[in-house]
């Protein structure tokens, strides 16, 4: 799958450039009397965007024809500080614009197993399935200093090709538990848009976009399997070495 790599001053530039394309997306789908299904990540880079979408973008998007979903999440309570949700509302769904009936969070404080199982079946449920899994209009994803996305990281990437949308995942360090969507999921999308900044992804940034060898032991190396548009939106410090 061919990629763009879109390069920024920093990493508020990378962040309304992404914004600019949830617009455009949202206007899109708001002419066809459709939802845009768009799966958010967490991060403090993506704090950054929710920041600027809150800030910025209130008037702009049609916010009742989004339909809000999520990457991955830690198994704690939305109100817990490591909570994705929990930073997404504190930055974004705490200002109200967007219908709550819009927002479908993973509930991370519940049995994994079973929360599992439950959002397998509402992605299913509410969403185009092609391939025998959910179709996203946009994913949204970030890299960790591992080259990790999702909840996918170096030691479990089996998880790029297993056969369920959705799984349990352990941190390699701490031993937390996450839920994820696979990667099977994730590039059955329309469109993965990456927003990576920062100096310390720059080296494993640069072996992903140019394929280099060795570079498909980092789980964002996913993108090469996507069915869809893939694009990064990085920073000058990020895109340093490429």
């Amino acid at each position: 799958m061919h990629h763009k790599t879109h390069i920024f001053d920093d990493c508020i530039q990378a962040s309304r450039a992404v914004a600019e394309v949830i617009l455009e997306k949202s206007n899109s789908k708001s002419k066809e009397g459709k939802f845009l299904n768009i799966a958010l990540s967490g991060g403090s880079t993506p704090k950054q965007l929710f920041l600027l979408l809150a800030d910025e973008y209130e008037n702009l998007i049609s916010w009742e024809t989004i339909n809000l979903y999520w990457v991955d999440e830690r198994c704690v309570p939305p109100n817990d500080k490591e909570s994705n949700f929990g930073m997404t509302y504190d930055t974004l769904l705490n200002r109200a614009f967007i219908p709550t009936e819009n927002i479908f969070r993973i509930k991370g404080e519940d049995v994994p197993k079973n929360e599992v199982e439950r959002y397998k079946n509402l992605l299913l449920e509410n969403l185009p399935v092609k391939n025998c899994f959910p179709v996203f209009d946009i994913i949204l994803l970030g890299m960790g200093d591992d080259g990790h996305t999702a909840s996918i990281f170096p030691n479990n990437i089996e998880l790029l090709n297993s056969e369920f949308s959705v799984v349990q995942a352990i941190h390699p360090i701490s031993g937390q538990k996450r839920i994820t969507l696979t990667g099977k999921t994730i590039c059955n999308a329309e469109q993965i848009v990456f927003l990576i900044c920062g100096k310390s992804k720059a080296s494993i940034l640069k072996q992903i976009i140019n394929n280099e060898l060795n570079s498909q032991q980092f789980p964002a190396a996913i993108f090469r399997n996507s069915q869809g548009i893939v694009d990064f939106f990085i920073d000058k410090e990020a895109g340093s070495l490429l």
